[in-house]
């Protein structure tokens, strides 16, 4: 059985979100079971069952279900509201960590979307089918003895109609397969490799999503599935129930109902649009909020920021320094960055590199793709460049639209006394604003903001990468090491492959009694080759730091960081079986 600890440990790693997803579960069992119960069982819906078959159910069931996941989806993507409530003092870290699983929870509700929408596509075009064929092969007669639409129990369906006049003749059908197709087409352009590959396509197909609410909402404005009003029953004097939805089996067995007007003037009408239209109610609420958010978002292109200067640095890789202009920013965050010369349509996620403390805005970027090389060259285009200190300079007067900044899990590393940050690869840069931060900080004599320790990973596969980012890093030990706080941070930079590389031996040989590391140049600090023992380190770790919470945070791949969360939990279950009172707790950043 597990300890008190571990439980502990459990519910702070998973217990929020498996909470969460426990409820959605519910939520989406719940609205399926009740509509389906209610078509398939309410009287009102009688003749409408006979006109189109079983399917009835299953397509009302998965639409209520439509209706909570659509809701969910666009509040998954309302990044100022969720900025907000995250930003808040009042918001409590578990609510925090539910937050930066919003990307998450947007997939999520994406790819329930698409099984509810096959179900619910599905069971209408069995409904249709079986309507059609039902007016063909067994009319219902009205009181009056005609047939057909007089006696109208589904108003997507009369004796002349067929499959192709309901689907794309009707207004519920013709939005239907508009929606289908803007699903399939958002759906297929937003898998990993066309996402990575072609981001516009992804960028420009996602919003598809506007036609697919517009049509959402006016779904329904049809109003093709009736009801019978005024559903009732009369017993006769033998104790008899006699129905007025049944008036089509009395009237085809030539029963005598004991009341001539049970079955006259039978109505099949819906509720009204307002009220019948259940996405209306769902999905409206969360329009208007996105709706301002796009509108807060779509404001600040035309307040944009000015690029002052330009850093070349190893790898290669280009620091932009932006002057603020109030943005209220804490050390870990992120932004999202419009360059109107390149599109005035797309936004891309940048770490910030700059420190809270800092007058300046910094982002670091690497040439990963079509939009970024094309930054790169617009940047080289207003620059003038000239040698500094610094590296390859370069002022600018350059404008570009800045959104955010927004939070993500490394808000939290301040309420840690002891703190692991790992960063794979380019994952590294959301920890340069966090160290630097930690140095303004104890520069400025304040010793009290909650951090005593950080161990920083730094794994690469390639020794080049490493270059790019040293820069910012080395100035941290460095300026550390002034103030005499060298013990508040431990660099463990760790080359994950190696290839033999004769020269990168011979330079490493050479300068083995050098205080600084030959591969990465940081002083003090020796490149360690393979991948760490995350187990073996972890419990290291808490045993230097008895008693305390240890907060570990990371960037970069998620194969890794399942490996982390692994390992957390193994060096916990250690700790506890040597008596030891620390526990590590494990963030992951998500992008």
């Amino acid at each position: 059985m597990p300890s008190l600890k571990q439980l502990k440990f459990k519910f702070y790693a998973h217990g929020p979100k498996t909470i969460f997803l426990l409820i959605w579960l519910g939520l989406n069992i719940f609205l399926f079971a009740y509509d389906y119960y209610q078509y398939d069982t309410a009287t009102k819906y009688t003749y409408l069952r006979k006109i189109v078959g079983e399917g009835l159910p299953f397509a009302r069931g998965s639409a209520a279900c439509l209706n909570l996941n659509c809701a969910l989806i666009v509040l998954c993507v309302c990044r100022n509201f969720l900025s907000l409530i995250h930003n808040s003092e009042y918001c409590p870290r578990v609510i925090r960590r539910l937050i930066n699983h919003n990307l998450a929870l947007h997939k999520l509700c994406a790819w329930s979307i698409v099984l509810h929408t096959i179900i619910h596509t599905l069971a209408h075009t069995f409904n249709v089918e079986f309507g059609v064929s039902f007016f063909k092969l067994e009319p219902i007669v009205a009181p009056d003895g005609s047939t057909g639409s007089e006696l109208k129990a589904a108003n997507f369906v009369d004796q002349k109609d067929t499959v192709y006049t309901v689907l794309f003749g009707s207004v519920g059908g013709l939005t239907g397969v508009i929606i289908d197709v803007c699903l399939f087409l958002m759906v297929t352009s937003s898998i990993k490799i066309v996402r990575r590959s072609f981001f516009e396509v992804f960028w420009f197909t996602h919003h598809l999503f506007i036609v697919f609410f517009i049509c959402l909402l006016f779904h329904a404005s049809g109003q093709m599935i009736t009801s019978l009003q005024g559903a009732r029953c009369i017993t006769d004097s033998n104790g008899g129930e006699w129905c007025n939805y049944k008036c089509d089996e009395y009237l085809k067995n030539d029963a005598k109902v004991p009341d001539d007007d049970l079955c006259v003037d039978l109505v099949f009408k819906g509720p009204g649009y307002i009220n019948y239209s259940k996405s209306y109610w769902w999905v409206g609420v969360p329009l208007i909020i996105y709706a301002i958010d796009r509108i807060v978002r779509w404001t600040r292109r035309f307040n944009p920021a000015v690029v002052y200067k330009a850093i070349e640095h190893p790898g290669p890789c280009l620091e932009l320094r932006m002057r603020k202009r109030g943005w209220k920013q804490q050390a870990g965050q992120y932004v999202f960055l419009q360059c109107s010369e390149l599109s005035l349509f797309e936004w891309h996620p940048f770490t910030l590199t700059s420190a809270p403390e800092e007058n300046y805005l910094s982002v670091h970027i690497r040439k990963s793709g079509d939009w970024t090389g094309a930054l790169l060259k617009t940047v080289g285009k207003h620059s003038k460049a000239k040698t500094t200190k610094e590296g390859k300079n370069a002022e600018l007067n350059f404008h570009i639209a800045v959104d955010g900044p927004y939070g993500t899990p490394s808000d939290d590393i301040f309420k840690y006394k002891t703190t692991v940050l790992i960063g794979a690869g380019v994952g590294v840069t959301p920890y340069a604003s966090i160290l630097k931060s930690v140095w303004y900080k104890l520069k400025s004599g304040n010793y009290n903001f909650g951090v005593k320790k950080i161990y920083f990973y730094w794994l690469c596969s390639d020794a080049s990468v490493f270059g790019w980012f040293t820069s910012v890093i080395k100035e941290v030990v460095n300026e550390l090491k002034e103030l005499d706080c060298s013990n508040y941070l431990e660099v463990r930079p760790h080359l994950t492959r190696f290839n033999n590389d004769k020269d990168m031996m011979e330079n490493v040989a050479m300068n083995m009694d050098s205080e600084e590391d030959a591969i990465t140049s940081l002083p003090g600090v020796q490149t360690r080759f393979g991948r760490p023992n995350w187990f073996k380190d972890f419990v290291a770790i808490g045993q230097e730091n008895e008693g305390t919470d240890i907060g570990v945070f990371f960037c970069g791949p998620a194969i890794l960081s399942e490996s982390l969360d692994k390992a957390c939990s193994l060096a916990n279950a250690e700790l506890e079986e040597q008596s030891s009172n620390s526990m590590f707790f494990y963030n992951k950043e998500n992008f």
